[in-house]
């Protein structure tokens, strides 16, 4: 009774601490295969300090060749990592790493994780570690992180699956994909042809609208010539008779005068 009791104070004191014993449990199944020391207790994992935790990505590296490359010789022992900033810059050379296979920046915190705080999450990052690891070395990553790359695409919290391998790219696509990718091309063909389609039939809207009012402009114009060329044959045909009435004046005064005379 009293062994009993022992570990139900234990168990109650981390679920009272940590919150879900479930996410602990999926750390352990994602880490069990490949990390055999340190141990996967939940008293360690319920709150890891940072000592843990390089001892599991140690063993992680050691064991699958993941992040192989990634530390220094220095970095690679613990006691040599003792400094906040140090201790952050290894932490964050590893989520990047992991968040770059997986496809997406983490939800952990560096700094929140070597505070202690956010256990949950840093579980989280201790389950992605291992569907890394699992899928073996990936110099590429290691690379990239090195060049100070980022993850850049957003994961849903504690989701996500890794990235392809490139022996994965390599290997030929099942019957399912490549119908899956045939129906996928045909829709992307026929949304295609309809997007063309209906851009053709606004091109054509557009040109007959264009065609109208160009029709109307002519004809507007045309009115207007015409209008101007009858005002000005009336002004011609006005200046006529006035010259002519001119001319009619000028021989009556001629005659007028000759009569006189004689």
């Amino acid at each position: 009774f009293a062994v009993e009791a022992t570990q139900c104070s234990l168990s109650s004191g981390i679920n009272a601490e940590y919150g879900d014993a479930s996410v602990i449990k999926k750390t352990q199944e994602s880490l069990g295969k490949i990390v055999k020391k340190p141990p996967l207790t939940e008293k360690l994992l319920s709150k890891p300090p940072f000592r843990y935790l390089h001892d599991i990505i140690s063993e992680v590296t050691k064991n699958s060749g993941y992040l192989d490359g990634l530390f220094s010789e220095e970095e690679k022992l613990s006691s040599n990592v003792k400094e906040k900033d140090q201790k952050l810059a290894y932490l964050q050379k590893a989520i990047d790493a992991v968040g770059l296979s997986m496809g997406a920046p983490l939800t952990v915190r560096a700094n929140k994780v070597i505070a202690g705080q956010e256990p949950e999450k840093t579980n989280e990052f201790l389950q992605q570690l291992g569907k890394c690891a699992a899928k073996g070395a990936d110099a590429d990553v290691v690379k990239r992180v090195k060049k100070g790359e980022k993850p850049k695409k957003e994961l849903s919290k504690g989701e996500g699956k890794p990235k392809r391998s490139k022996e994965e790219e390599r290997k030929p696509k099942s019957s399912k994909e490549r119908e899956s990718s045939k129906t996928r091309g045909k829709r992307e063909q026929s949304s295609s042809k309809e997007r063309s389609s209906i851009k053709g039939s606004e091109s054509k809207e557009r040109r007959e609208k264009s065609d109208k009012r160009s029709r109307r402009e002519k004809s507007s114009k045309r009115e207007s010539d015409v209008q101007i060329d009858e005002k000005k044959e009336e002004q011609r045909e006005a200046e006529k008779g006035a010259r002519e009435a001119q001319r009619e004046r000028e021989r009556n005064q001629r005659q007028g005068t000759d009569g006189a005379e004689a």
